[in-house]
């Protein structure tokens, strides 16, 4: 079904990441206007809806239903997804719903699942992937510059102050710690740069008094035998968020802490490291963009609800896998 630009949008949930969908929303007015706000804290509504100029509820459905909206993003904690995905769907309205796409494998599919009986659009919100320096290596290794690909190395990490105060920490709420929060991201950048995970391994550690993990290291295989090497952490300064493609004829790196993040690169027989230049949006607006774009013109998403799904069924493993990972080897 295609809509009219400008498209009217609404978030569900108002904490942190829905300020940063808001602001990608309103940096493309003529695609789209801002113009209503859920959340069940009503000073949380309150304030993002004086932020940005939109209408607070406190009620998911009572937005949906009287806000008139052609699109949603929900941007609640993951326990909560399959409640504003499902109403938005029974309504007809399209959804962006933020990573992880559910808190386990069984309500990701089952949501999933509506989505596609129901012919409504489910984008994931898994960002990176629209990271202009990650879409760039996307390209290069694309057009063979990299040669056979031979290991992808990711780390996402950083302090993350107050977390054990945080519902990131709640199983029941999260699905899990730092592995379903953050290595998500690197789970699906893995998939979307070198390709199908085939086999999975991990370790998760704490030190921290939470009962989820704030540090995990996980290997995954592709169905190519590639290797891929991740790691992330809760407890770790300065911080770290670096992606690395190595290849039989170069390498790549991405850093994402540099003052102007780019994509470099050094190939076989090279001296000099050759810097691809990016100057274009942010991520969250690329994302943003993509999910409206298919909204009005009835295109097909890159990261649908099946595809979310699937990166929750490797995390899932992933966390078998640190259950049982140890070898004595002495």
């Amino acid at each position: 079904m295609r809509r009219a630009y400008p498209l009217k949008l609404g978030l569900i949930g108002a904490g942190g990441i829905a300020r940063a969908h808001a602001r990608a929303y309103t940096a493309q007015p003529e695609r789209c206007t801002l113009v209503a706000v859920s959340d069940i804290v009503p000073e949380r509504a309150a304030s993002l809806a004086n932020a940005f100029d939109c209408r607070a509820y406190t009620d998911i459905e009572t937005m949906l239903d009287q806000a008139e909206l052609d699109a949603v993003s929900v941007c609640t904690p993951p326990a909560v997804h399959l409640q504003g995905t499902r109403a938005a769907i029974e309504r007809g309205i399209p959804v962006l719903c933020e990573k992880p796409l559910a808190h386990n494998l069984h309500t990701a599919r089952e949501m999933a699942r509506m989505a596609e009986s129901s012919g409504v659009l489910l984008m994931t919100a898994l960002c990176h992937r629209f990271h202009g320096p990650v879409m760039q290596l996307k390209e290069l290794i694309a057009a063979g510059r990299l040669g056979t690909l031979l290991l992808f190395q990711n780390r996402f990490a950083f302090r993350f102050q107050g977390v054990q105060d945080a519902w990131f920490v709640i199983p029941e709420v999260a699905g899990g710690g730092i592995l379903i929060d953050t290595e998500v991201h690197a789970i699906d950048l893995f998939r979307y740069l070198i390709g199908e995970v085939a086999s999975v391994s991990a370790h998760t550690s704490s030190t921290l008094p939470i009962s989820v993990e704030d540090s995990a290291v996980v290997m995954m295989v592709s169905r190519d035998d590639v290797p891929g090497v991740i790691s992330s952490s809760w407890v770790s300064p300065p911080g770290e968020a670096t992606v690395q493609v190595y290849g039989s004829e170069g390498t790549a790196k991405i850093d994402y802490r540099q003052d102007q993040a780019q994509l470099r690169y050094r190939l076989a027989g090279e001296d000099i490291w050759t810097l691809v230049p990016y100057d274009g949006p942010d991520r969250f607006v690329n994302e943003t963009s993509h999910f409206l774009e298919c909204v009005a013109e009835g295109k097909r998403c890159r990261v649908d609800g099946r595809e979310g799904a699937q990166v929750i069924a490797i995390i899932e493993a992933a966390y078998r896998a640190a259950e049982n990972e140890t070898v004595e080897t002495v």
